[in-house]
């Protein structure tokens, strides 16, 4: 008699059901796959990874859990490589003067007063001199050339220009008022503009070049026809700036820019006597501002305007100065790509910088092979709105009569 048959060995588990781990599995829960660590299933094949989801990839259609991806880290070698900086104090007087616009004794101070604001909390991870941001941001001012190429001048990546700009530019701003300071006292009338009498200070309006903003844009185009910021500037017979409107957008006439300043506000309650600016025909006569003559009759009043125009001559050579100095203000390198704010500040920079370098009698040495700044033509000056007052007609005319006594 044959043997009984031995029965077929006990799975631990139904083939028709859904397999479940035992107690002890380090993964409990229903099982994608069978294997024999466990009777139920491999715990590394649950859920095949990704992303906290579920799946009906199971038998019976049962959803099976993915295990969340730990975030991997990111690892740095050992000894990490950096640029090489070339220190301002490396070169010669006359490379730094190319470079930078400013000699190394003015770079130093620069360092010494903004140290507080740019220097970092920390030495962790490599952080940057005071010295070396200082010398960035002037880079790019002097040089008119957008950060991706001035960094390969400065040895720094792209972010971390871009950071050296922004906090020297906000350095720089909180200090404006020991740079920049309009005289309203007596004291300093008539030292201006020479032979014209009681000069205040020259007032006219610069437009620097920016790209289309996203809101507001039509705000923005001047009446050359292309975007700009519309920067009113006050300058004495030195070419000191002496005060700066830097917040309106192009198509903003200069009349309206000096009307809404705090300028003008100032001039209008507490003007001293025998003192006024002086701007061209784009501004109204005001008894605290002479603009010229439209329609001279006589020698008196031709030798008024003769002398109006030989006064503004300094704040136009002090524009172009300023252009030819801080080449990112030139239009002829491109508009700046920033937004409205931002190249309000760089403006501003580059005013203190210029008084900066004219305090200390620094000459401007350009470097070999740079073109001129591109000589843009005056934009057309819309006629300024609102009637003459009397007072403003009596104090030309006492000025156009001193002038044809000093003829006689």
């Amino acid at each position: 008699m044959a043997a009984a048959s031995a029965p077929p060995p006990r799975l631990p588990f139904s083939p028709g059901d859904p397999p479940t781990a035992p107690a002890d599995c380090p993964a409990p829960g229903p099982c994608r796959t069978r294997c024999c660590c466990c009777g139920g299933c491999g715990s590394a094949e649950r859920g095949g990874g990704g992303e906290a989801a579920t799946s009906g990839g199971g038998p019976g259609g049962v959803p099976t859990p993915r295990r969340k991806r730990g975030r991997r880290r990111r690892f740095y070698p050992e000894h990490r490589v950096y640029r090489a900086r070339c220190s301002f104090l490396d070169l010669s007087e006359e490379q730094v003067l190319r470079r930078y616009r400013l000699d190394k004794a003015a770079i130093a101070g620069l360092c010494r007063e903004l140290g507080a604001d740019l220097e970092s909390l920390t030495g962790r991870s490599h952080a940057l001199p005071v010295a070396v941001k200082v010398t960035s941001a002037l880079t790019f001012l002097a040089s008119g050339s957008f950060q991706t190429a001035t960094r390969d001048s400065t040895g720094i990546s792209q972010s971390a220009m871009s950071n050296c700009l922004a906090q020297f530019l906000e350095a720089l701003q909180r200090r404006a008022a020991r740079y920049i300071a309009f005289p309203p006292t007596t004291a300093r009338a008539g030292t201006v503009a020479g032979a014209f009498p009681g000069v205040l200070g020259l007032v006219g309006g610069m437009h620097v070049a920016l790209r289309a903003p996203s809101e507001n844009e039509p705000a923005y185009r001047n009446a050359g026809n292309y975007h700009s910021m519309n920067m009113q500037v006050v300058c004495d017979a030195a070419g000191t700036i002496t005060n700066v409107v830097a917040k309106f957008p192009g198509s903003c006439p200069n009349a309206a820019v000096l009307e809404n300043s705090a300028l003008a506000r100032l001039l209008e309650g507490a003007r001293p006597d025998g003192a006024w600016l002086l701007g061209d025909r784009s501004y109204p006569l005001k008894p605290w501002l002479m603009t010229p003559i439209a329609a001279p009759r006589g020698a008196a009043e031709e030798r008024y305007n003769a002398l109006h125009h030989q006064a503004l001559a300094v704040l136009r050579r002090t524009l172009a100065l300023l252009k030819l100095r801080f080449r990112c203000l030139d239009k002829g390198r491109g508009c700046l790509q920033y937004a409205p704010q931002k190249v309000c500040q760089i403006f501003l920079a580059c005013c203190i910088l210029h008084n900066i370098a004219l305090r200390r009698r620094m000459p401007l040495e350009l470097p070999e092979g740079l073109p001129p700044p591109e000589i843009e033509p005056d934009l057309p000056l819309p006629p300024p709105h609102g009637q003459t007052s009397s007072e403003a007609r009596a104090v030309r005319a006492r000025i156009v009569q001193q002038v044809k006594d000093g003829l006689g």
